[in-house]
């Protein structure tokens, strides 16, 4: 039972993410409500690192969009729906990993694709455009994620699961 809770609240964060880049500001209010209740089911020793891998998680988008490498669709930053991810995504991610076992020679590369993939996903659903080349931006990404997955995961790899 426990690995079908697992795939299921896997699977579930994959919607949640098609859901926020496909609607964007007009589930907005969802997102954000979602990214809250996310939170509060955040075990209380964790909700901590949750807000700061989420924070970081901003930051990064924030230096790309000032940087000129992306930007979001009509907005100059970062907007709240995207706010609203990074926050569930951090919830996710955190609880996600409690129940894995990935060595940082795994985090690393699975930073540097998956990170750049989720953004190419997004461009390609119009949720955000690519400002320079895309060797450039998705060079950067790589480097940026293979950096972030590792540092947000420090909480919980080497921990036993939950």
């Amino acid at each position: 039972m426990k690995t079908l809770r697992f795939w299921l609240l896997t699977l579930g964060f994959d919607l949640w993410w098609t859901l926020a880049v496909w609607g964007q500001e007009s589930v907005e209010l969802l997102l954000v409500i979602g990214a809250l209740v996310m939170l509060f089911f955040t075990p209380s020793r964790r909700r901590k690192w949750v807000i700061i891998a989420c924070l970081l998680g901003i930051a990064m988008d924030s230096l790309w969009c000032a940087s000129g490498l992306f930007a979001f669709t009509d907005i100059s930053g970062v907007p709240l729906w995207m706010m609203a991810l990074w926050l569930s995504f951090s919830a996710w991610w955190l609880w996600f990993c409690s129940h894995i076992s990935l060595s940082w020679a795994w985090m690393i590369p699975l930073g540097a694709v998956s990170g750049p993939l989720a953004y190419y996903i997004g461009m390609r659903l119009d949720a955000m455009q690519l400002v320079a080349s895309p060797l450039w931006v998705f060079s950067l990404l790589a480097l940026g994620w293979a950096c972030y997955l590792p540092l947000i995961s420090l909480p919980v790899l080497g921990r036993q699961r939950e």
